[in-house]
């Protein structure tokens, strides 16, 4: 197992360097720091040297790419220029643990429920219950993100009113908010996340439930004379969670690379609103080390979930 995860990692070096630069030439293309001087009528001449200086504007783009992830395989990240030229590496630190304190928390909810949900439809298909499950499913992964999210607002507003501050959480590494008030700030986009995130996982592992409990070894366990519950939670539910394991695996990585319109809808200081910010500037180091830092959080968790796979169904050998 040890020698598949150093291939797999050393098979991602590639897909990285030409997704990086796949985004760093796009946004080079499109994007001109030098534009937002134009309309500046007190920028002298030093001003666009120093930005053709930053941005080594005056280098083609492959040149500028070499130089810029030399630069970061030795931890430097570059300057952000629409945040008062400070280093992105601390940017970054100080969002990213933003989002973790709504990603984790959200994350572990979505798995309980999308199990628990999984197993209550599948054992009872056809029932009450799992058309209810079914159409509140569907009614969740048809609603967009933004719309669930002013729901809510409008709906705690109404009713508790006095648990619906946004005060931002461990911005720049201080806080002063106590447990309650930071509960109160995570409630809304952590239930966002659930609603969302859920609805869709909970069909895939219906699906994946219904296929194993139908399953031959299933029928020979029961005629062994199993309880019911050791069937289901020994020995379906174990094979049933694979296909839900990837689906962790990008659902996770996506959380923590910050949910955009959930954190922007909140006002809540992550990555995904430091990403739309910074587009917006033609911010090029911030936004390529967002940029990296999600295509390294999505490579290394389905790593994770192609090893999860041997431990939940010994069968499967890495070879």
């Amino acid at each position: 197992m040890f020698a598949y995860a150093v291939r797999r990692l050393l098979s991602t070096i590639p897909l990285l360097a030409l997704g990086t630069f796949i985004v760093f030439w796009g946004v080079s293309a499109i994007g001109d720091p030098l534009a937002r001087l134009a309309t500046c009528t007190t920028c002298d001449e030093s001003a666009y040297q120093r930005l053709i200086d930053l941005y080594e504007l005056d280098k083609s783009v492959p040149e500028r790419y070499v130089s810029w992830i030399g630069d970061v395989l030795t931890g430097d990240f570059g300057t952000s220029t629409s945040l008062g030229e400070s280093p992105v590496s601390g940017i970054i630190w100080d969002r990213f643990g933003n989002t973790l304190l709504l990603a984790v928390p959200a994350f572990l909810l979505i798995a309980v429920l999308a199990i628990s949900i999984s197993v209550f439809s599948a054992i009872r298909q056809y029932s009450l219950g799992d058309y209810a499950i079914t159409g509140l499913s569907f009614l969740g992964i048809s609603m967009p993100t933004f719309f669930v999210a002013i729901l809510l607002q409008v709906f705690w507003g109404q009713y508790f009113p006095d648990w619906t501050g946004m005060k931002p959480f461990f911005v720049h590494g201080k806080h002063d908010d106590t447990l309650l008030e930071l509960l109160g700030s995570m409630t809304l986009p952590v239930i966002t996340l659930m609603a969302v995130v859920t609805a869709t996982e909970s069909r895939f592992g219906r699906s994946s439930m219904l296929e194993v409990i139908n399953a031959d070894y299933i029928r020979t366990a029961r005629a062994k004379g199993l309880s019911e519950r050791r069937v289901v939670f020994r020995h379906a539910l174990r094979n049933a969670l694979i296909p839900l394991v990837t689906i962790w695996a990008l659902d996770f990585a996506a959380l923590l690379s910050g949910s955009v319109v959930t954190e922007t809808v909140f006002s809540w200081p992550g990555l995904g609103p430091l990403l739309v910010s910074s587009i917006e500037a033609q911010d090029l180091d911030l936004i390529m080390a967002i940029v990296l830092l999600i295509a390294v959080l999505v490579v290394m968790f389905n790593l994770i979930a192609d090893l999860l796979y041997g431990v939940l169904d010994p069968r499967i050998r890495y070879g």
